[in-house]
This record gives structure tokens, C-alpha cells and sequence, in this order.
């Protein structure tokens, strides 16, 4: 795994980097070249704030989730999970009049950095582009999201491409039809494929290097072997080629698919998410983890507070009291949680 800035970068996408495996190469360095130094005072404070136990006004980073639908029933993915067994919670897109008010609270307060995806699939929000804009136009450093890509047309690529957008990473998990449409079950390879190289072509036919682009892997059991074949694959069309281990977010105990033991827990774990982001779910509820898909870590909801309140108030405060104290299996979410194990 490289330790180049921009490697730490795609910590906004999973926080524990030992987690996440991505390899310099020139394309790389030719985009931090380009970047300016706000952009790097911004990821000083990504690394800064959590070693320093720094509460600012504003969370560094919004995960706002543009929508809570998706078109596929992926393996690994907890909402296929949840959707199975009737748990999963309303499926609707985000408020764009709401997202502005928390895009205008965070451009003043310290917001840096923006992801439209948790669960859901971005591009199924219509308004996404308009989004994008919003922030852009409003200062927001960082804007990007994850895509499974099934939607990327011609017309969805071009307007991405005008929307300013600075980084999007793909998911596939595959270099192989068979595989690919098992895992991704409901995603057609060579349609997903051939979007993924339509998008770069057209960004480079525009003489951009701009939205940087990645595509990562989920390594399970059942795809384990495929990592080489699949860097091969990707390298020659996108920026960087990841994968990320297979971390459950259900029972935690998924021995089908992980390859790592989450039998042992570091009870010294801090996890730095509290003093960097926020989740927002289409609904206004706010959570604190992207392990959290079921929610037990609720600490308010946008249609009643503000973003600095729950920031700020007191069920943020006892989680980051009860991390920094090393004590963070005693809280039940957390003692589950995998990236502990890192």
C-alpha cells in the first residue's frame, strides 16, 4: 500500500487506511501536482484534527447521501441484506432546498469536503448534478462520490463533466463477467465496462485531467484471487486501481466472504471518523460511522438541528469521550466494529 498524500486521501472512503490498498504511479503525481494549497491545508486537517482530539464548528467532511435507493442487490452490501429481511428504511433522494442549507451552514464553518453516497446510488437522484454545482460554485474543496456505474451514459457522463466534479471512484469488484454479474447482481459487465471507458475517453478528449478517477475492489474469498488480473484490467483506463478488504457490517462473523479475523479487538481504538465527518441520510438523520448501516448511532436529525449543534452536542461528545478515554467497546456499535481490528 503506498503512503502518497492522495493514497490518504481516499481515507474519506474508508477511514482506517490499512484497510484500503492503492499503489502511486505517475497519474497520481501528475494530479497532486495540480492541487492547490488549500486543498492540502484541508487533508492536514483530515490527519491533524483526530491526533489532536480537534472539535471545530463544522465537521471537515459531509458523507450527504443523495439518495437511499439503488438499483442492485450487490453480495457484500448490507442494504441488500437489510432489504431482504424488511429492515431497511424508506427509500427516497435527498431535499435539494435542505442540502443547500447545510452546504451554506458549512462553507463559513469549516466544511471541506463533500460524498453524495452511503447505501445508495447517487446517479438515481436526477438533482445530483445540480448538487455537485451547488458546492462547487459555494467553495467546497472536495466534492466526489462512489458509483456502480450502470448509469453512467453519455448524457450523465457529459453533464458530470460540467458539474465540476473532482474525484469519482468506480466499483466494480471483478475483471470477470461471470464473477462481476454474480457479485453484482443486477449490473451487465460489458455495459458497465464500456461506460467507465466512454467517461475517461471524454474527459480526456476535453485535455482535463479533471474528475480524478478510481476503481477499487471489494476482496473477498469469492474474488480473492482475480486482484492481479483486475489492476491489469483497470490500469490503462483510470487513475488509480485499489481494493478494500471485506469488512461485515451485519453480524460480523460472514466467514462466506472475509478473508481477515475479526476474532481479535484493540480496545485502544480511537476511531478518527469522530473529529472528521457526518452522515446524513436522506431522511435528516445523522449518523457518526460508515460501519453503521443499521444506524445505532444516531446523534440527531438535520430537520431539527442544526449541522454545528449535533457537531457539538452531547451524543457526539460522549462517543469522542469515551474513544479518546480507550474505551470505545463499551459502546455496543463500536465493540462490534471491524476496522478496530486494524
Amino acid at each position: 500500500m503506498s503512503n502518497n498524500n492522495l493514497a490518504a486521501d481516499f481515507d474519506v472512503d474508508t477511514p482506517i487506511d490499512h484497510n484500503y490498498h492503492v499503489d502511486t504511479n505517475e497519474k497520481i503525481e501528475r494530479w497532486e501536482s495540480t492541487l492547490p494549497k488549500e486543498y492540502w491545508d484541508y487533508r492536514e486537517e483530515w490527519e491533524s484534527h483526530p491526533k489532536n482530539r480537534i472539535v471545530q464548528q463544522f465537521p471537515i467532511h459531509l458523507d450527504i447521501e443523495a439518495t437511499s435507493s439503488c438499483n442492485l442487490k450487490c453480495t457484500m452490501c448490507p442494504r441488500t441484506e437489510m432489504e431482504a429481511n424488511g429492515t431497511f428504511w424508506k427509500v427516497e433522494n435527498f431535499d435539494f432546498e435542505l442540502y443547500k442549507k447545510l452546504i451554506d451552514e458549512g462553507v463559513t464553518n469549516g466544511l471541506r469536503s463533500v460524498k453524495y453516497n452511503y447505501l445508495g446510488e447517487p446517479l438515481l437522484n436526477p438533482k445530483l448534478f445540480k448538487m455537485i454545482e451547488y458546492a462547487k460554485e459555494k467553495g467546497v474543496i472536495d466534492v466526489m462520490f462512489n458509483t456502480n456505474a450502470t448509469y453512467l451514459s453519455e448524457k450523465n457522463a457529459e453533464k458530470l463533466l460540467n458539474s465540476g466534479i473532482d474525484k469519482l471512484f468506480f466499483s466494480f469488484d471483478s475483471p470477470t463477467k461471470a464473477q462481476y454479474e454474480k457479485i453484482r447482481e443486477g449490473a451487465e459487465f460489458e455495459e458497465v465496462l464500456g461506460n467507465i471507458k466512454r467517461f475517461i475517453r471524454m474527459r480526456d478528449e476535453r485535455g482535463s485531467i479533471k474528475p480524478f478517477t478510481r476503481v477499487s475492489m471489494v476482496l473477498m474469498k469469492e474474488n480473492q484471487d482475480e486482484w492481479p488480473k483486475f489492476k491489469a484490467l483497470f490500469e490503462p483506463i483510470v487513475d488509480a486501481v485499489a481494493y478494500v478488504d471485506y469488512l461485515d457490517h451485519g453480524d460480523q462473523n460472514n466467514s462466506e466472504m472475509t478473508l481477515i479475523d475479526l476474532t481479535a479487538r484493540d480496545n485502544r481504538f480511537c476511531c478518527p471518523q469522530l473529529w472528521q465527518r457526518m452522515f446524513v441520510h436522506p431522511d435528516g438523520v445523522a449518523t457518526v460511522c460508515c460501519i453503521d448501516s443499521k444506524r445505532e448511532l444516531v446523534v440527531g436529525n438535520v430537520h431539527e438541528q442544526t449541522i454545528s449543534e449535533i457537531w457539538q452536542g452531547d451524543k457526539y461528545s460522549k462517543l469522542r469521550k469515551l474513544h479518546a478515554e480507550g474505551r470505545s467497546h463499551e459502546i455496543p456499535a463500536c465493540a462490534r466494529c471491524p476496522l478496530a481490528k486494524y
